[in-house]
């Protein structure tokens, strides 16, 4: 995924940075699905995608980022629509917050490195069954809400 501008309040994103951000953030997610559905269907699989604790509406504290953040609603949202349709093909569909991770976007003052967010993540997917279809966790197996 990608941040975009890094805005404070709501100023309006330039046309080519909303298309860069809800191409990488949410188009791709909508065209990669469908082609993963075969597989995931044969082996009972697990669908997830990498969303953020900033795109959850009913957490949501702070206007900074807008345009990161209706992107990861929106992912949020096209996980949870697949997850309707795929729970019943046996995929388990799940949409993760990785934490605040130290990368590029995170940057240095982040609380967790890569591999304990990717670690964490592994497990969340790994202990996900028909009950998690649908949901939204962090990296450490938490609930959060949508």
């Amino acid at each position: 995924g990608i941040f975009g501008p890094r805005t404070q309040g709501l100023a309006a994103p330039e046309g080519a940075d909303f298309d860069a951000v809800m191409r990488t953030n949410v188009l791709a997610a909508m065209r990669l699905i469908p082609a993963l559905v075969p597989p995931l269907a044969a082996a009972h699989g697990r669908l997830a995608v990498l969303s953020s604790r900033m795109g959850s509406v009913a957490l949501m504290q702070s206007s900074s980022g807008w345009l990161y953040r209706a992107s990861k609603a929106a992912l949020n949202g096209v996980l949870k629509a697949a997850s309707i349709e795929l729970g019943a093909q046996g995929i388990v569909c799940l949409a993760l917050h990785p934490g605040w991770v130290r990368t590029d976007m995170g940057g240095a003052g982040a609380d967790i490195d890569a591999t304990v967010s990717v670690t964490g993540m592994r497990r969340v997917i790994e202990a996900a069954d028909a009950a998690s279809n649908g949901s939204f966790f962090d990296y450490t197996g938490e609930r959060l809400a949508w």
